[in-house]
């Protein structure tokens, strides 16, 4: 009986002040009444806020012994000190470690392309020829010229050995002769660069020359990659300058081939460029498949933050309060094994 005429209780008292509140007051004209007032209204203002959280907690209980409906259970979670690991992702692209761009080391017109585009070639296969036939008429030129200087280097030999004639006559049939064999030599080997072979292993792209083209001496006329050997380039912020290592373990993560793999970085850049303030780093990429292609995007997750003794929350129980204060609830068990909230415990990380 005394609990039951407690809320009511509660209430008169409670509605008998704010009645009281409710009547006008007059505001005295000098300072000091109004400096009494206002400490007044503030303990009155007090005393009506402990009132209030009084008779909540005790409608709160009885609602809960009344009605199992509104009772909400809390669920705890047991932390123990671990591991932590702070992992950023970082954009990259995959590209080709050998990357060839095809080209005549003569001009001339094309008059043999062996390939196309897509195909797969070894290394030393003839990708294209390059017509010689002005060079050929050179060299045919410069064989007959040499056949005559041979002879009168041969019958100025022969003169000079029985001390006959004049030694620079001698010197200038010598000196012909080994002139067109030099020229003629060059011509020969410039004949052997008519053919274009695969310096590497790989799959023609980006075919440029056709028959009957005629290309100036090492402009492309095709791309050689090899699709096999692969790798992972990005580039990365000058704010992680200090936390990235060559030779240190990524996880290389290829979405469009839901894909991930261990990878390790073998180059990271010593320069960071000044329009874009990063760095650039390469990461190794296992193809054995074949399945990665060049230009496919991947995303390299590094590791640039490791507390190895420490107590980790999940950030689905981090709340915040309105000053921006992020902070946990946490519990201690009473004796009768219940737990109840015992403090809040402000949480902050380093960004």
């Amino acid at each position: 009986m005394k609990h039951a005429l407690l809320p009511l209780a509660i209430l008169t008292l409670i509605l008998g002040s704010c009645g009281e509140t409710g009547q006008e007051t007059a505001i005295p004209s000098d300072v000091e009444g109004q400096r009494v007032m206002l400490d007044a209204k503030r303990q009155e203002l007090i005393a009506l806020k402990k009132e209030i959280a009084d008779l909540e907690d005790l409608l709160g209980n009885q609602a809960g012994a009344n009605s199992e409906e509104e009772a909400k259970v809390v669920t705890t979670t047991l932390l123990s000190k671990t591991t932590f690991r702070r992992v950023t992702e970082i954009q990259g692209n995959i590209d080709p470690v050998k990357k060839n761009n095809i080209s005549s080391e003569t001009g001339g017109r094309h008059i043999r392309l062996n390939v196309k585009e897509g195909e797969s070639v070894n290394k030393g296969q003839l990708l294209a020829s390059v017509d010689m036939e002005p060079l050929n008429k050179q060299i045919e030129e410069m064989e007959t010229s040499l056949e005559l200087a041979v002879d009168v280097f041969n019958r100025q030999k022969r003169l000079w050995d029985q001390k006959i004639g004049s030694e620079i006559q001698y010197l200038q049939a010598k000196n012909n002769k080994e002139r067109i064999e030099k020229g003629l030599a060059g011509l020969r080997a410039q004949l052997k660069k008519a053919n274009i072979y695969a310096p590497i292993s790989g799959v023609i792209e980006g075919v440029t020359a056709e028959l009957g083209d005629i290309a100036p001496p090492g402009m492309p006329i095709m791309q050689l990659i090899n699709t096999r050997d692969l790798k992972v380039t990005a580039e990365v912020p000058e704010r992680y300058v200090g936390t990235i290592r060559n030779g240190e373990k990524v996880k290389v993560q290829v979405p469009t081939l839901d894909s991930e793999q261990t990878e390790t970085i073998r180059v990271v850049g010593k320069v960071v460029h000044p329009s874009n303030r990063t760095f650039h780093i390469e990461t190794s990429l296992n193809n054995a498949k074949g399945a990665f292609k060049p230009n496919l995007l991947a995303l390299v997750h590094i590791e640039d933050y490791k507390e190895p003794d420490a107590i980790v929350v999940s950030v689905d129980l981090v709340q915040q309060e309105v000053g921006g204060k992020q902070f946990v609830y946490i519990t201690e068990a009473t004796d009768k094994g219940q737990d109840r909230p015992e403090s809040i415990c402000h949480y902050r990380r380093k960004l």
